[in-house]
């Protein structure tokens, strides 16, 4: 049975008078940041006030800093597009999973990742790759307590897996056309939370990653397309407006500026295809990237990317190695907003699509592959039946599937 919608009609309809009374307008916060924005000209107060925030009895700043002399941009300057790039290597990874079931009596999870290659200013047809890992053993797909792996463990693997394929096929193509780039569909400052099974591993697995990137002298570069939640540089313009002796015991939030996004901020001040000044975000997890190595720090610097039609805001991930090159900076920066320039009137990085069509495991996918399954099942184990039996599963499956079962 579906939703009644009738039902909901007069909820509806309350939400709406609702909506007439909250106040969406941020324009007098909007024109303070704006003030405070152009005037943080002064790149040693901002430094001291964030060697204050870093004192062991000051802590919960989690906004901006800009990244350390001699490699630091004045926070209120804007930069224009770069030169384009006649040539270069453009690397994107993007991936999938699914989920292990503890239906089956031997659980499964598949991580799929997609690898495509676009060669800048070359006639070569793409290169495009899948690889794909199911695994299956009993003493990789479940914890200690027998319990099957959960979600946001699978998500920690496929991070890791990802940026480790980004780094083999960075050695491939080390001796391609450069600057030689390696786009990854999220942010770079990645940690795992406690309830990951083996998080140290994935942890030194994907730190490793980054070293091989390194190594192979490719710009890594993470693209958060949507970062409606960073509120960083916010935070930043409201710890400056605070006096020196108020700092240890202010809150080191948004202050004044609450509601304000950084992408309200970024839309009246950033002109389409500029960038704002490279930033380091103020946490004790970047830390960690910082005491493992100083060119692993993560930095960041938003830019507007437009197709022509329509502008984004994106953020973009640099680790310090990359970050500390102007040159690869400036590259970068005119590649993404090429690629974004692609795809009609959508302003994404198109090989970062093409990477995601690659990577999607559909829901056919996942029947073909079961059916697969069932079918090994069937030549080696014929007696025992691969899923545990659940009556509530069959009853939803046929609840909700377009087929019907007749029975003569």
């Amino acid at each position: 049975m579906s939703l009644e919608f009738n039902k909901v009609v007069d909820q509806i309809e309350k939400l709406g008078r609702m909506l007439r009374e909250l106040d969406f307008d941020v324009s007098d916060r909007l024109t303070i940041a704006r003030q405070r924005f152009f005037g943080a000209t002064n790149l040693d107060a901002i430094h001291e006030r964030i060697r204050l925030v870093r004192r062991p009895d000051v802590s919960g700043y989690r906004g901006a800093a800009p990244l350390d002399p001699p490699y630091h941009e004045r926070i209120c300057d804007t930069f224009p597009p770069p030169a384009p790039v006649s040539s270069a290597t453009i690397m994107a990874a993007d991936g999938s999973q699914i989920y292990p079931n503890d239906l089956w009596r031997v659980p499964y999870y598949l991580i799929n990742t997609g690898l495509f290659v676009y060669y800048q200013g070359d006639e070569r047809t793409p290169l495009q790759r899948t690889a794909p890992r199911l695994v299956y053993h009993p003493q990789r797909t479940r914890e200690k307590s027998n319990r099957v792996l959960g979600s946001r463990t699978i998500d920690a693997m496929r991070t890791a897996r990802e940026m480790a394929e980004l780094g083999k096929l960075a050695w491939e193509l080390k001796d391609e056309a450069r600057p030689l780039v390696a786009l990854y569909d999220n942010r770079l400052l990645f940690w795992v939370t406690s309830d990951v099974t083996g998080g140290k591993r994935i942890m030194e697995q994907y730190r490793g990653s980054l070293v091989h990137l390194h190594d192979a002298r490719a710009i890594l570069a993470g693209y958060v397309d949507n970062p409606a939640r960073s509120r960083l540089i916010i935070r930043l313009l409201h710890l400056m407006s605070l006096p020196l002796d108020q700092i240890k015991t202010s809150e080191l939030g948004s202050g004044d500026l609450e509601g304000l996004r950084d992408v309200d901020l970024l839309l009246s001040v950033l002109k389409p295809g500029y960038r704002t000044a490279l930033m380091v975000q103020n946490s004790p997890h970047n830390l960690k990237y910082r005491r493992f190595g100083e060119n692993y720090e993560i930095a960041f610097f938003y830019l507007r990317v437009t197709s022509g039609y329509q502008d984004a805001i994106a953020r973009i991930d640099v680790p310090m190695w990359v970050a500390r090159d102007k040159q690869a900076i400036d590259e970068l920066h005119a590649l993404l907003l090429e690629q974004c320039a692609m795809q009609g009137r959508n302003p994404y990085p198109y090989a970062l699509t093409r990477a995601d069509e690659l990577a999607v495991v559909s829901s056919r996918d996942k029947a073909k592959l079961e059916e697969m399954i069932r079918l090994a099942w069937r030549l080696n184990r014929p007696e025992v039946d691969p899923l545990v039996f659940s009556a509530k599963q069959i009853g939803k499956d046929l609840a909700r599937s377009n087929k019907r079962m007749h029975e003569l």
